[in-house]
């Protein structure tokens, strides 16, 4: 009995040290993903009727100070996508910033009409850009438009979306107003009352699309980005909980059956060991990109989303700002409208 509980034992240290090796191991092998290299500009501060840097002035020198910024160590930001049912546009597109050495993330949307500037197409919508060029295409559009560097993308279908919640068995959200739409040539019916919800995954997938009732009313694209960050937010929580851990197969399934990306394996799974660290309670940041739905650029007649810079730099620069200073009005290439629709 000594022998066989002393051979035991053996086994066990052996075991141990060999989960030890291979902890070790994975640790050292897997290395933090590469992050986006910018060329740094040449000047900093903005002129902001002009658009172009203001070149500060060395009380030593008749030259220009050169600019210092640079990326944030361990800070990544992500495009986070999803498209409509009836074409390959994408309707959700949300910037993702993570700290994964502050453990902190910051979220913000943009609206799928945000217009952007482009010479490949007549088009000037930004959710017009994945379907047509690719996911580099669309993060230079982010990147030239809103100053943002954006590492890496994730792209899932509607019906990912909807395996995801149905495997994590529904999920809680809150309904700011009643909705009430029917669309017969997308057989899409939305209807459900203000107040808390529990939701399956083809009912979330209803409330993540709708913008507005058959009447005209309801919260159009920002509501709708709000509401997608919600739903999507408390899916994270329950993704990262304990009671999660059992359904890491189902949760490969269908990451590999409707998931697009960039990432490696590798990279997924350093994050993943990041991940398990966050406080979705205390590191979460989100903001809304206050602008305008009514823009008319360029004969171009569609209503288009269009922003001032003063208006968004503050959320910017507060969510998914990657560099160690503030983006300025010169990072950012808005275009402005011809007129817009309404006065307000």
């Amino acid at each position: 009995m000594r022998r066989a509980a002393w051979s035991f034992y053996k086994f066990l240290v052996f075991l141990s040290a060999v989960i030890v090796v291979i902890y070790g191991a994975g640790r050292l092998l897997i290395k933090p993903p590469p992050i986006a290299e910018d060329p740094p500009p040449a000047v900093s501060g903005p002129d902001a009727s002009s658009g172009t840097p203001a070149a500060p002035q060395d009380p030593d020198s008749s030259g220009p100070v050169p600019v210092s910024r640079e990326r944030r160590p361990g800070v990544y930001n992500f495009l986070l996508l999803g498209r409509d049912r009836e074409s390959a546009n994408t309707d959700t597109i949300i910037i993702v910033s993570y700290d994964t050495e502050a453990q902190t993330i910051g979220m913000t949307s943009i609206p799928r009409d945000t217009v952007v500037r482009r010479d490949w197409s007549k088009y000037y919508k930004v959710n017009l850009a994945y379907a047509s060029k690719g996911p580099d295409m669309l993060k230079q559009e982010i990147k030239n438009t809103f100053g943002i560097p954006i590492d890496y993308y994730v792209h899932i279908n509607l019906k990912g979306f909807i395996a995801l919640v149905d495997e994590l068995q529904g999920v809680d959200v809150y309904i700011p107003e009643d909705m009430n739409y029917d669309d017969p040539f997308q057989d899409l019916h939305i209807h459900y009352t203000k107040g808390n919800h529990h939701l399956n995954g083809q009912q979330a997938m209803e409330v993540v699309r709708f913008r507005d009732n058959n009447d005209g009313t309801g919260y159009t694209d920002v509501g709708r980005a709000e509401m997608q960050r919600q739903v999507l937010v408390n899916l994270a929580k329950k993704v990262l909980s304990w009671n999660s851990l059992t359904r890491v197969t189902a949760f490969l399934d269908i990451f590999q059956k409707y998931v697009t990306t960039d990432l490696t394996v590798d990279q997924m799974a350093w994050f993943a060991g990041k991940a398990v660290q966050f406080d979705m309670d205390s590191g979460l940041t989100q903001v809304t990109l206050e602008g305008r739905g009514d823009g008319h650029i360029n004969g171009y007649n569609q209503w288009c989303y269009v922003f001032e810079a003063e208006d968004i730099l503050p959320a910017l620069n507060s969510t998914v700002n990657p560099y160690n200073q503030d983006l300025t009005a010169a990072d950012l290439d808005l275009l402005k409208p011809e007129r817009y629709y309404f006065d307000y």
